[in-house]
């Protein structure tokens, strides 16, 4: 990108140093998607039940979720270096347990240091490379690579993981992110920190107690929903009291860590959605996963390679989806792309027991990456251009976690429902694929209930939108 370094006095980034920061959205995205190829694996090396393994695919979700907010707080309160080295000493601590975990209760813990040091360096990375830059092109040149790793690390995801488990094992792709941490470390050690123009950190202490009852409900509730069969009743209402309690912490709390000016109707509306999007694709690609490799006898790798088309499909029409809102507002591409995602995942249901019908996967991931191409920048934009100039940071980590949570809220309702494929005879997918089409559907219901309560969906976008004021 002909990046030499950032021009500002005492605070200049190599350009090294910048692609050293934003490589670890590369690590995050490889980290994320990586759990796909590897669950399968998993599951035959430590047994885990279908609760333990529905964890094992969410604690990341959950923990990044949690934390995302509270780690942005942290980044402007402490000094953002350390922050972003403590995250990614955390993140390489959760590879090692990774690749060494002895029971799926260890891999859940190395899951929850994963997600927990990608919460830390997400924020910390992103305000690294735009606290020295003024509004323009360079920053937005800034922001564009920092997504784009992103992206490429969950494509790569798909791919280099699902080789690794196909030649060397589930646990090479865990230590495989080893080399790329020290990569990171090596270029960032001397990132400087400050903000540009300013010495002084914000006044806004974490809340760590609200941080910690938000990480509670999230996570509580994700494995109370997947082990809902296998709980007796008076498991249940002690769990259900511990969640409400929790509940109400974070409810108490919540202009700690939410400013005034977020949860505005737009922006509910993007979370619903969002929420909603994720729940059906993430649920669905782990009922794939798992049903291709145990039910029809596919390695991990071609696994991979197949859902391979949803990120690249992603990746390609962004640009697509962001100049339609542009042109029309958010509201339409908002529900063709979702409608879009539901029609996908649904025309996966035909997938049954005989041979699978590998053009069908491979139309159904291209699907659900065009869909989400719509979705995501016409939440984003919907969002973002509702909140005040100063809160737009935090709006963002907001779409994020709704995103993550819905993501391990769909695996979980799945394990709940026991529609997750079983090793053995192959079966249909018809439930399956219904349910998580559905999830998407009711996502786009919701938001669609708070944006419009009482109004004709055939209104125009800028007679909604004016009426917003956006």
């Amino acid at each position: 990108m002909g990046i030499t370094h950032i021009r500002v006095e005492h605070r200049a980034l190599t350009r090294w140093q910048v692609y050293g920061v934003c490589l670890v959205m590369f690590l995050e995205g490889l980290s994320s998607s990586s759990i796909n190829v590897q669950v399968a694996a998993v599951r035959v090396d430590l047994a885990p039940g279908p609760v333990g393994l529905q964890l094992v695919a969410s604690t990341f979700l959950v923990a990044y979720a949690a934390l995302l907010l509270p780690a942005g707080r942290l980044a402007d309160w402490l000094d953002r270096r350390h922050v972003f080295l403590a995250g990614l000493g955390l993140f390489a601590l959760g590879s090692l347990a990774g690749a060494l975990a002895p029971s799926v209760e260890a891999l859940v813990l190395a899951r929850l240091l994963q997600g927990a040091g990608a919460a830390l360096t997400g924020p910390a990375a992103l305000a690294l490379i735009t606290a020295p830059l003024p509004e323009g092109s360079e920053r937005n040149a800034m922001v564009a690579l920092y997504g784009a790793l992103g992206a490429v690390g969950f494509s790569s995801g798909l791919v280099l993981p699902g080789f690794l488990v196909t030649q060397f094992g589930w646990r090479s792709s865990f230590a495989v992110l080893l080399p790329f941490v020290a990569v990171v470390l090596a270029l960032t050690w001397r990132v400087p920190s400050a903000p540009a123009g300013s010495g002084r950190r914000s006044a806004d202490r974490p809340d760590c107690w609200g941080s910690a009852a938000l990480l509670g409900l999230i996570g509580g509730g994700t494995w109370a929903l997947g082990a809902v069969r296998q709980l007796a009743p008076s498991t249940m209402v002690i769990v259900l009291v511990t969640l409400t309690c929790l509940g109400l912490v974070v409810a108490a709390r919540r202009r700690r860590t939410v400013p005034d000016g977020v949860l505005v109707a737009p922006v509910g509306v993007a979370m619903a959605a969002l929420a909603g999007a994720f729940a059906g694709v993430l649920a669905s690609i782990y009922v794939l996963t798992l049903a291709l490799q145990d039910w029809h006898g596919l390695d991990a790798f071609t696994v991979g390679l197949l859902i391979l088309p949803q990120p690249a499909c992603f990746a390609l029409l962004s640009r697509f989806g962001s100049a339609w809102v542009s042109r029309a507002g958010p509201l339409r591409p908002l529900v063709t792309g979702m409608l879009l995602i539901a029609g996908a995942i649904g025309s996966m249901a035909h997938l049954g027991s005989g041979d699978p019908s590998l053009p069908l996967v491979l139309g159904a991931m291209a699907g659900v990456g065009a869909g989400l191409a719509l979705t995501y920048p016409a939440a984003s934009i919907l969002a973002i251009n509702s909140a005040p100039d100063q809160v737009r940071g935090t709006t963002a980590a907001v779409l994020t976690t709704a995103q993550n949570v819905g993501g391990s809220a769909g695996l979980a309702l799945v394990t709940a429902l026991a529609l997750v494929p079983r090793a053995g005879p192959a079966g249909s997918l018809a439930v399956p694929m219904t349910v998580c089409a559905l999830l998407v559907v009711a996502g786009l219901a919701v938001g669609l209930h708070v944006l419009l309560p009482r109004r004709d969906l055939r209104q125009p976008d800028r007679v909604v939108m004016r009426e917003l004021g956006l």
